[in-house]
């Protein structure tokens, strides 16, 4: 039977020399023999980054630096290094890579940080895709010869409460390729991208972990570990059991499993180094990783779930930013007015004062009566939709409403997109 092997090593602290002897280790156990020579890609976890609100949901610079350092010393006739990434929420990914810190690695290594909303981009056609047929990425991102991946160790209540190497594919693509299908459709359109973007290697930071909260706003705890493998799917399953969960009932491990990019069970995944898998269970089976039924989480409103329920969509969603109000501002939500809130397509009659409906399914409600309703629409609606029409609706404040998001997602965003389409369309 073959077996996909997974390193996890023990490293304690953010010192990119320890955390490149970590990586060299987990590269010698698993035999990791493939050339690394032309165009390096690295694709970190840079969905949001803030040193006020979003400080533990990222993949930290001192990894990175330590990966660049290893495919250095490995490479042969690399021509050049660049860190490919597009942030999420609506806001620019080059203000995500000033406030990661990773704006030091570009003065100290020379590598290039693209930006995929402002950069050049090219179609890749996807003949095994059930989502998408074909998918805009980074020019550079469709030209590498080599690809690292450097996720976070972190939960996501979107993705059945892990995100890991195979959910970091869905920051291959644009805002708009992003959010299609976003909904139940997610397991499929992340095991659709792996044709566009599959690992050749995978170093996680799970230095600190992420749990429990919003993807962005969310708190951490400190692991120690360090994970490296040669495959996305083995990878992912490790990690999951690390926290506690069943991989085959994630269902975007399940599904790129069964298409074949990877080991079919965890009975074929051979984990290797330092730091046992059970020690690493000791310290997550007390976190409390947030993903429930939306319908669960404890406020003044009166949440009414209709179907289909959308993990990855209106449902995760907004449970997201319930959580995102909990993670930093939890005094607020003794203030949330007396709301109901329909997700999905809700079938019985509905009679209140005020109705929030969150997504087109919910708008499709036959029975809906009140004196006064919001629509917030979209399939899904987006992050920042949401969070502003919490504000301007309801005078709810979430953590992100902050003068320096503000002008990033509504100034300088928009100019970045612009600069963006000028390069494509110049082409």
């Amino acid at each position: 039977m073959k077996t996909f092997p997974v390193y996890v090593g023990r490293c304690r602290e953010y010192n990119p020399e320890a955390i490149a002897a970590v990586v060299r280790s987990g590269l010698r156990a698993i035999g990791f023999s493939k050339s690394v020579s032309g165009k390096i890609v690295i694709k970190p976890n840079l969905v949001m980054a803030h040193p006020k609100v979003a400080t533990e949901s990222y993949t930290r610079p001192e990894v990175v630096e330590a990966v660049v350092q290893v495919m250095r010393e490995r490479g042969k006739g690399i021509e050049k290094i660049d860190i490919v990434e597009k942030s999420g929420l609506g806001v620019s990914t080059a203000s995500m890579f000033r406030w990661a810190g990773y704006r030091s690695l570009r003065r100290r290594y020379g590598v290039r940080l693209v930006a995929m909303e402002e950069a050049r981009q090219s179609t890749v056609v996807l003949r095994r895709g059930r989502i998408h047929h074909h998918v805009a990425v980074a020019g550079e991102m469709a030209e590498r010869d080599f690809l690292v991946f450097v996720p976070k160790l972190k939960t996501n209540v979107l993705s059945h409460a892990y995100s890991g190497a195979l959910k970091l594919n869905i920051g291959t693509v644009d805002s708009k390729e992003r959010l299609f299908h976003h909904n139940m459709d997610l397991p499929l359109k992340i095991a659709d991208l792996l044709e566009a973007a599959n690992p050749d290697l995978i170093v996680t930071d799970g230095i600190r972990m992420a749990f429990g909260g919003n993807q962005m706003t969310q708190g951490g705890t400190d692991i120690g570990v360090i994970v490296v493998s040669t495959n996305a799917v083995a990878h992912d399953m490790a990690c999951a059991r690390m926290l506690n969960l069943d991989p085959m009932r994630i269902d975007h491990i399940r599904e790129a499993a069964e298409r074949g990019y990877g080991p079919s069970s965890f009975k074929q995944v051979r984990i290797l180094g330092d730091v046992p898998v059970k020690s690493v269970q000791a310290l997550t089976r007390k976190l409390d990783f947030g993903y429930y039924p939306v319908g669960r989480f404890k406020s003044p409103f009166r949440i009414v779930s209709g179907s289909p329920y959308c993990t990855g969509g209106c449902h995760g969603i907004f449970l997201d930013w319930l959580h995102m109000v909990k993670d930093r501002k939890p005094g607020l939500i003794k203030r949330f007015p007396a709301l109901t809130v329909l997700i999905g397509r809700v079938e019985e009659d509905i009679r209140s004062g005020r109705i929030l409906l969150i997504g087109d399914c919910a708008k499709a409600s036959p029975g809906i009566s009140g004196k006064k309703t919001v629509r917030i629409a979209g399939c899904p609606p987006t992050h920042k939709r949401i969070v502003l029409a919490m504000m301007l609706r309801y005078g709810l404040l979430a953590p992100l409403v902050r003068p320096s998001l503000i002008i990033d997602g509504f100034v300088l965003y928009p100019l970045k997109k612009l600069k963006g389409l000028l390069v494509n369309l110049g082409r």
